[in-house]
């Protein structure tokens, strides 16, 4: 009995260890966490208003906040995650089927193995015709306007995991009412002579032959893994035929067991279930090997535009984009534009100038799956057509006018040209390929041959942009506008270093004048803050103006006295 008061105060100690470490542990974060994968919304702290009070809305924002927030709600989470899986079979990732033999699908390959994806996006089956018809249609057309600048456009469908292990599947009831987009599009593209790579059949034919020492793609994996170096060399072939020209080839070293960081992202679905332990892979076979670009000066390393989906980003993994292609860009879901070494730099495609990116490619591709050809191009072909083929006026003019007839945002009536731009524009109208350009395609060609030109470049880049008083960009438009017009070019400007010189010194002469006058120097100062610029900089910048405002007034001359 003596013992029983040391009990009391052990199991008191316990008590208030559960009570108090989760409030501790969200304060400090004392013990590391593993974070959970997949995108969670973060809520705002809430602030106290009696308004929100009485109406229940700040009890609710704060029962959201607390819940994303509390003590060791990794751990927590993971465990009931693992209790569902265990018990239930079910995953708390709402877009993640749990298959057969531990096997994982996204829901909309599942869906459209079975017949239903089609009517996450489409009412029935003759809508869906209807569609599929236009966007084949224009994608054929697109092909044939670029092909004028000797682009090429070409559509690329990597391999379905539904289709490719069906026999993994939860067992669904088949919809035969319904139209399949991939099977589709293929045919629409054979009946056009519109050039594709449909990747499901092919890899369908691998897997029966199974002489791969790899899987096409992981039991628990969305994506495809090193598999998709096999379709990168299928993609070059192909690009290859289409211009009759000669591009890098790719060769692969001997093969070796995945890192755990590849086998990570061959596990993508797996991770997003936030387990506590890891399934049992029996299906998979992880290895990869170094891939390597073969290349002479006989092979032309090409400039590509890639539009499409994640599949992408796996084949990037595996093979050194950087040295394979010239130039290349992907446009993430026409949404997110990534470039640069590594695809380490990124902008939204909407602040993106069209023409010119898709002018300095040789080959676009649109890179998607065939789960995803329900939603087709996400706009790109028909922004593409657009851009290329209707002034920017008249476009302007016929969303402006969707807007006030039916009191619609910016956004909505965009939505509406992009739905059918065949019928608010005459341009695009028709099964013919359209004809009608843009003029800034002749302007932004024009600009492209003279960037070609090294002298030429150095001529506006360092002399007219001091003479002018402008940016590259827009001494580059001057001139192209100056050849469109058949105007002088300031290319053939004579005593062109001199002028520059003239001018560097007039602004230089200005300058001085102005740092003699205190009211002035006032009135930089006070501009110089309101601008972000030093007040150096901000001299130099009032007096280029005030020079070239004389020079084009004729109050002062370029000649050297």
């Amino acid at each position: 009995m003596g013992k029983k008061p040391k009990y009391d105060l052990i199991l008191f100690t316990i008590l208030m260890l559960l009570l108090f470490a989760p409030m501790v542990q969200k304060r400090t974060g004392w013990v590391k966490m593993e974070p959970l994968k997949g995108f969670y919304p973060s809520t705002p702290y809430p602030l106290l208003s009696l308004k929100d009070f009485r109406t229940g809305d700040y009890q609710k924002q704060m029962e959201q906040q607390l819940s994303e927030r509390f003590g060791f709600r990794e751990p927590v989470i993971r465990l009931y995650n693992q209790y569902l899986w265990d018990f239930y079979r079910k995953t708390y990732a709402h877009d993640i089927v749990a298959g057969k033999h531990n096997w994982l699908y996204y829901e909309q390959n599942v869906n459209d193995y079975y017949g239903t994806e089609m009517y996450r996006w489409l009412p029935d089956a003759q809508t869906a015709r209807e569609t599929f018809n236009r966007e084949a249609r224009l994608m054929w057309k697109l092909r044939g306007v670029l092909q004028d600048y000797g682009i090429e456009f070409l559509m690329f469908m990597a391999p379905e995991k539904g289709f490719l292990y069906p026999e993994h599947l939860p067992d669904r009831q088949h919809d035969t009412t319904s139209i399949n987009a991939r099977k589709y599009y293929i045919a629409q593209f054979e009946e056009n002579s519109f050039p594709y790579i449909e990747m499901t059949s092919w890899f369908q034919a691998l897997k029966e032959a199974d002489t791969l020492p790899y899987s096409l793609i992981s039991q628990t994996g969305a994506h495809w893994g090193f598999s998709s170096v096999l379709a990168a060399d299928s993609l070059l072939r192909y690009m290859e035929a289409l211009k009759g020209e000669s591009l890098p080839q790719l060769a692969i070293g001997p093969f070796h067991e995945s890192a755990d960081s590849t086998q990570s992202d061959d596990h993508d679905l797996e991770m997003n279930l936030n387990l506590l332990r890891n399934l049992r892979h029996p299906y998979d076979r992880l290895y990869d090997a170094e891939v390597t670009v073969v290349t002479d000066s006989a092979v032309k390393k090409p400039k590509v535009l890639f539009i499409g989906n994640s599949y992408l980003w796996r084949m990037h993994y595996y093979i050194p984009f950087d040295e394979l292609f010239e130039q290349s860009e992907f446009w993430f879901y026409n949404s997110t534009a990534y470039y640069g070494p590594g695809y380490k730099d990124q902008t939204p495609v909407a602040d993106l100038n069209l023409i010119e990116k898709v002018l300095n490619a040789d080959y676009v591709v649109w890179f998607t799956t065939g789960n995803q050809m329900y939603k087709a191009t996400y706009g790109f072909v028909e922004r593409a057509l657009m851009n290329f083929c209707v002034e920017d006026d008249k476009v302007n003019k016929t969303r402006e006018s969707l807007m006030d007839s039916l009191s619609l945002s910016w956004k909505e009536a965009n939505q509406i040209l992009i739905n059918d731009p065949e019928h608010y524009f005459s341009e695009l109208a028709g099964d013919s390929i359209p004809t009608a350009r843009n003029s800034k395609v002749r302007e932004t060609l024009v600009i492209n041959e003279i960037k070609e030109d090294s002298a030429w470049m150095w001529n506006l880049s360092t002399c007219q942009t001091v003479i002018q008083n402008a940016t590259l960009k827009q001494v580059l438009l001057m001139e192209a506008q100056n050849i469109i017009e058949g105007k002088p070019l300031m290319r053939d400007m004579t005593n062109i270093e001199a002028k520059r010189d003239r001018v560097e010194q007039l602004v230089a002469d200005m300058v001085e004048e102005v740092r003699g006058k205190p009211v002035l120097m006032q009135q930089i100062e006070e501009k110089a803050m309101k601008n972000g610029r030093s007040v150096e900089a901000q001299m130099v910048f009032d007096a280029r103006w005030l020079v070239n405002d004389k020079i084009k007034r004729g109050v002062i001359s370029l000649e050297t006295p």
